[in-house]
């Protein structure tokens, strides 16, 4: 009887410090906004500041193919201010890119707007 006692005692301790533990992990309900959805650039070379603020790993992708439009960082872990920079556009045509800002499970777009020469 007494090996019973001390087993139940035991795993009630077991369970306790499982509880205890699995306790501490908390979820952190993910935050994505940006200052502006929207940059319009003259046909320069130019760059402009947003402010992406978050609470989660975040990445900028502008894709492969698009080489004239580029954010630094492209990648960040919590609230800062990111720089979307433009290489000058030679071809006359304005050019547009819209590119989206992911989290873990949101994403905003935002859209660039470029004048040609």
């Amino acid at each position: 009887m007494r090996k019973a006692a001390t087993f139940i005692l035991s795993l009630s301790l077991l369970a306790l410090f499982a509880a205890q533990f699995s306790s501490c992990e908390k979820y952190v309900l993910p935050e994505l906004q940006v200052s502006r959805d929207t940059l319009y650039f003259g046909a320069a070379a130019d760059s402009q500041k947003i402010l992406v603020t978050t609470n989660v790993n975040t990445v900028l992708s502008m894709g492969s193919e698009d080489t004239w439009v580029f954010a630094d960082p492209d990648f960040i872990e919590e609230t800062g201010e990111v720089t979307i920079y433009v290489l000058e556009n030679e071809t006359g045509n304005t050019r547009t890119l819209t590119f989206p800002v992911k989290s873990e499970s949101l994403e905003r777009k935002i859209q660039v707007i470029q004048e040609g020469t």
